[in-house]
């Protein structure tokens, strides 16, 4: 066995001195018996590496936490609710509800009933009858089904997806896939792509839609700002639009059209009743009482 390495060192009471291993934090004296403490550890001390943490939002109040970044789980300090932190993968049958914080992936094969999921960014590869809502993004990939509400700035339907909701609410809504809205949908822009079908009526009033080359669309009705119209649309009733644009290739019929503006180009199709159009009435500011007086 190596031997400790010694030090000399001297009693602050009787100054007698005497020899004692090095790194030593206290001792007594051999010569008075008293107590008293040395100089400590010589060597290189080991300093503790800060934890790094990060902020999560709470998705249920917004109230920001401070956790570290390695934790899987955290609990809102103002209103308690639970959340999983850290990428999560759905596999087989699932029925709970998921508050995850990060990305989750609903595997294929897998087949999820919870009565809710939330994340940052939800990939739908299986089976999923719930109510999701991300932060950032819902995909649902080709293979992919999804039934129940859609709730995310981005909504994405890729080619070969089966979509059938009662709410879809986002900014954008991307389609190359098909999609049933029996309910409500609120989006700021919507772009069919090619291979898209959509089923459903479109009361939109404040967004944009853009049925891209190669789409063949069929609506009840549609309610919109502008529609810009390159591949096919056939509607049931009625559609009221601020502006309609159709391209050289595109083909629209309606049996009502009401616009404030039609362009159609050479090549393309327009076909309906054109109505008397009555734009959207402004909110009306409510006046002060300096106003009114």
């Amino acid at each position: 066995m190596k031997k400790p390495t010694l030090q000399e060192v001297t009693c602050p009471h009787c100054q007698a001195t005497q020899s004692e291993p090095e790194g030593a934090i206290s001792t007594n004296c051999r010569a008075c018996g008293s107590y008293f403490k040395l100089g400590g550890a010589k060597g290189p001390r080991t300093v503790r590496t800060p934890k790094a943490n990060r902020e999560v939002f709470c998705v249920k109040c917004g109230a920001p936490n401070l956790v570290a970044i390695a934790a899987l789980s955290t609990q809102c300090i103002k209103c308690s609710h639970y959340l999983e932190l850290g990428d999560k993968v759905v596999n087989g049958v699932q029925t709970a509800k998921l508050y995850a914080y990060d990305d989750v992936v609903f595997a294929e094969g897998c087949f999820f009933k919870g009565m809710e999921a939330t994340g940052r960014r939800l990939e739908v590869r299986g089976k999923v009858f719930s109510k999701l809502r991300a932060t950032e993004e819902i995909v649902v990939m080709n293979g992919g089904q999804l039934s129940g509400e859609l709730h995310s700035l981005v909504v994405r339907i890729e080619r070969g997806a089966k979509v059938k909701v009662q709410t879809l609410e986002c900014a954008r809504l991307l389609v190359s896939g098909e999609v049933e809205i029996s309910g409500t949908l609120t989006a700021t822009e919507i772009v069919l792509s090619d291979g898209a079908t959509f089923s459903g009526r479109l009361n939109i009033p404040e967004a944009n839609l853009r049925v891209e080359q190669g789409v063949g669309a069929q609506f009840d009705s549609i309610t919109c700002n502008e529609i810009t119209v390159e591949g096919s649309v056939k509607l049931v009733h009625s559609l009221s639009a601020q502006k309609i644009a159709v391209s050289s290739a595109g083909t629209l019929f309606a049996p009502t059209i009401g616009a404030g503006s039609i362009e159609v180009s050479p090549g393309g199709s327009l076909q309906g009743r054109i109505v008397k159009f009555v734009p959207r009435e402004a909110p009306v500011a409510p006046h002060s009482e300096a106003e009114a007086a």
